[in-house]
């Protein structure tokens, strides 16, 4: 029994070390942490730095090679061998994942085998990511790369909002000691500066510089300016990873390439929060962004809460009401009777514990 409950704690450990590396290349970190969640630390860099800088939150992962570990109490540390610089770069944690890594521009002809990362590694992925973005939008055709559940696209939080006030939350320490936001990051200074120094050296930045040193940060900003559907893009691409298992390709979401209730406008409208809504194999599904919960719903339900979602009926009484009229008029109800549709929906889609929540019809 002992050696069952050793394993299984071993087991939920890796599993947790694998989400956080899955965190640290996507850069979701929340808030503008003041010290670091997760580190990868390239072979040869100086983790005991970062333990005497103050560098270290204290529930950090730190990711290194076996050989740069210090011993040191308290220290989540997970052994990684290998780089994710280069395209074509390969990263082995713990002897058991292999994390294949790549630039953007390799995307359409990679052949997935296992846990794939593709990075932006210059301007020219970057416009091939923007790219696909508004091909996706325009036509409702995605990259199908991304959306295989073993692709991870790195950097994505920078990529949709560079402008956001970022922390100490994420680093990459160089085998020189510089450390960055980002293995494409802008160089903030050497580890054994200090946190002070560091944070000093970030707030100097005019946003996020997790890519600074492989993109032009004004690129990357009038990119996202140009685009204030980029987050929900972002979330989008999610949802049809998750998908991807049971749906394979066959899946529209609402605003992207159109929608499912004519006369709504034809592109993402919608803030990132909104719920997203998709049709995969004649199924309508509502997804929260939150934490990407499923809700199926019926076709007319889905419809009605399109229209609340694309006319902004959250924004103000008068949006609510404008969307009210127009889901009355378009799905043949009274404004009170779409407006109370509509609040028996939202009140199911806030649910947590309804057991039928994702197989139940609305």
């Amino acid at each position: 029994m002992g050696d069952t409950a050793v394993k299984e704690y071993a087991e939920l450990t890796e599993a947790g070390a694998a989400e956080q590396l899955s965190a640290w290349f996507t850069g979701e970190v929340a808030g503008a942490r003041p010290a670091a969640q997760s580190v990868l630390v390239q072979s040869g860099g100086d983790v005991r730095a970062l333990v005497d800088g103050g560098l270290l939150a204290p529930d950090a992962y730190v990711f290194a090679a076996p050989a740069d570990l210090p011993e040191a109490d308290g220290l989540r540390t997970v052994e990684v061998e290998g780089g994710v610089e280069y395209s074509g770069d390969e990263l082995v944690m713990s002897g058991n994942l292999y994390v294949q890594v790549f630039d953007y521009g390799s995307l359409p002809y990679l052949s997935v085998a296992g846990p794939t990362v593709v990075r932006v590694t210059g301007p020219e992925d970057h416009q091939a990511f923007l790219d696909d973005a508004d091909r996706a939008v325009r036509d409702g055709v995605w990259s199908e790369g991304l959306a295989h559940p073993s692709v991870q696209l790195a950097d994505l939080a920078t990529l949709v909002r560079p402008t956001k006030d970022t922390g100490l939350g994420r680093l990459y320490v160089t085998t020189g000691g510089q450390v960055r936001t980002g293995v494409g990051g802008q160089d903030l200074g050497h580890v054994t500066a200090g946190a002070e120094a560091l944070r000093a050296a970030l707030d100097a930045c005019a946003g996020d510089p997790s890519l600074g040193s492989v993109v032009p940060g004004d690129v990357l900003r009038s990119g996202a300016a140009e685009r204030p559907w980029l987050e929900r893009y972002a979330k989008a691409l999610e949802v049809r990873r998750r998908l991807a298992p049971k749906y394979g390709t066959d899946i529209r979401v609402s605003g992207f390439g159109g929608r499912f209730t004519d006369e709504l406008p034809a592109h993402p409208v919608e803030s990132a929060r909104e719920v997203l809504l998709v049709e995969a194999l004649g199924d309508f599904l509502a997804v929260r962004t939150d934490d990407y919960r499923l809700f199926r719903l019926g076709k007319g339900s889905a419809r009605l809460l399109e229209v609340f979602c694309a006319l902004g009926a959250a924004s103000s009484p008068d949006a609510a009401s404008r969307a009210a009229a127009t889901a009355g008029r378009l799905l043949g109800m009274t404004d009170d009777q779409a407006r109370d549709a509509h609040a028996a929906i939202t009140a199911r889609l806030d649910l947590t514990d309804a057991p039928d929540a994702t197989t139940g019809g609305a």
